[in-house]
C-alpha cells in the first residue's frame, strides 16, 4: 500500500522509462533546446503508482491517506488505507531534467467503481520526476496538496503566471435546487511542488434561473430561456416575485504572464441581474471587470468586484 505523503529520497521508486516524443508540453521555466521531449502523463503515472494502467481496472489503486491530510471530513474521504481511482491530469516541465505530474484521485469502492457523491472533492496530488540516462525516475512525492471539486472530479490546467513561474488552475461546479455555480482555485508551483495554500479562490459563475418559476422570464431578453423540459417547477418564497433576486452571471479569466513576477489576474463577468425590488422592469446587464494583483503569495483585488452572489 502506497502513502500519498512525501517519502524520503532513499525510499523513492527507482524504475525509469524512456522519454517518447510528445506535442504540447507545458513549461514552468525556459530550457535548453536540446532537452528531451516531455514524457507522457500515463508513463509517469505508472511510475508513481506501480501497476497503474490506463484502463478501468488499472486506474484503481490502493493508497494510504496521511492523518494530517487536509480535507479530512469531506464526504467520501478519511485517513488511512483507501482505494482510489487515479487519473493523470497534467505534466509540467520545470527545467531540462525535471517534470511534475499532477494526478487526480477519487474514492473507489471494493468493486473498483466510483463512489463519490456530490460533496466529494477530487484529491489533487503532485509527484516529481528527474531524467537519468535517457529515462525518468520518481524523485519526490508531495502527495495531496488540494481537495477540490464535486462528485470526485475537477478540471485542471496549467496557468503560466510569469516568464519563469507556473501555476495550476482548478475549476469545478455543481447545482443545488436550481442554484448553480462554478469556482476556481489557483495554485502556484514552488520548487517542484505545489503550494498548499491557493493564491486565490473565487466564484466564476452563478445562476438561479431554475430556482423559481419566474426567474427565466425576469432575466429575458439578456438571458435566453431554457428548454421547457429544463424549466424550474419550484415557486418563489411566499409565492412572491419581490422576495428574491434572479441572476445569471458567467466569466472568463486570464493572467498576464509577460513579466518576471506573476502578472495581474483579470476576470470579466457578464450576465444579467433582476433585483427583487425591481422585478417588474427589465433586468440590469452585468458587465464587470475585476483586476487582482499578486503579492506575498496571494492575489488581491485592486479594482472592480466579483458580482456573483454566494450560493
Amino acid at each position: 500500500m502506497r502513502s500519498l505523503c512525501i517519502l524520503p529520497a532513499a525510499l523513492l521508486a527507482a524504475a525509469s522509462i524512456a522519454a517518447p516524443a510528445q506535442d504540447g508540453e507545458v513549461r514552468a521555466s525556459s530550457r535548453p533546446a536540446a532537452a528531451a521531449a516531455l514524457p507522457a502523463a500515463a508513463q509517469l503515472t505508472a511510475l508513481a503508482f506501480p501497476g497503474w494502467a490506463d484502463s478501468a481496472s488499472g486506474r484503481v489503486q490502493s493508497v494510504a491517506l496521511p492523518v494530517s491530510a487536509p480535507g479530512q471530513g469531506y464526504a467520501g474521504w478519511s485517513a488511512g488505507p483507501a482505494r482510489v481511482i487515479v487519473e493523470p491530469k497534467l505534466v509540467l516541465r520545470l527545467d531540462a531534467r525535471h517534470v511534475t505530474l499532477i494526478a487526480g484521485l477519487a474514492p473507489a469502492g471494493e468493486d473498483g467503481k466510483p463512489v463519490a457523491g456530490q460533496l466529494t472533492p477530487m484529491a489533487l496530488a503532485s509527484y516529481q520526476f528527474t531524467q537519468h540516462a535517457g529515462g525518468w525516475i520518481v524523485s519526490g512525492r508531495q502527495g495531496v496538496f488540494a481537495w477540490r471539486g464535486f462528485y470526485g472530479t475537477a478540471s485542471v490546467r496549467a496557468v503560466p503566471l510569469s516568464a519563469q513561474r507556473q501555476g495550476i488552475g482548478i475549476e469545478y461546479g455543481s447545482c443545488w435546487d436550481g442554484y448553480c455555480g462554478t469556482w476556481m482555485a489557483l495554485y502556484e508551483m514552488d520548487k517542484g511542488g505545489v503550494r498548499r495554500e491557493p493564491a486565490i479562490e473565487m466564484a466564476l459563475s452563478g445562476t438561479n434561473a431554475d430556482s423559481a418559476a419566474d426567474c427565466g422570464r425576469r432575466l429575458q431578453p439578456l438571458v435566453k430561456p431554457r428548454a421547457p423540459e429544463m424549466a424550474a417547477v419550484s415557486t418563489p418564497e411566499n409565492g412572491r416575485a419581490d422576495s428574491h433576486d434572479c441572476y445569471a452571471i458567467e466569466s472568463s479569466w486570464s493572467v498576464d504572464a509577460s513579466r518576471e513576477q506573476p502578472g495581474d489576474l483579470v476576470v470579466r463577468y457578464q450576465g444579467a441581474m433582476s433585483r427583487a425590488e425591481a422585478h417588474l422592469v427589465a433586468p440590469a446587464a452585468v458587465d464587470q471587470r475585476q483586476v487582482l494583483r499578486y503579492g506575498s503569495g496571494k492575489y488581491r483585488a485592486v479594482s472592480g468586484f466579483n458580482p456573483v452572489p454566494p450560493i
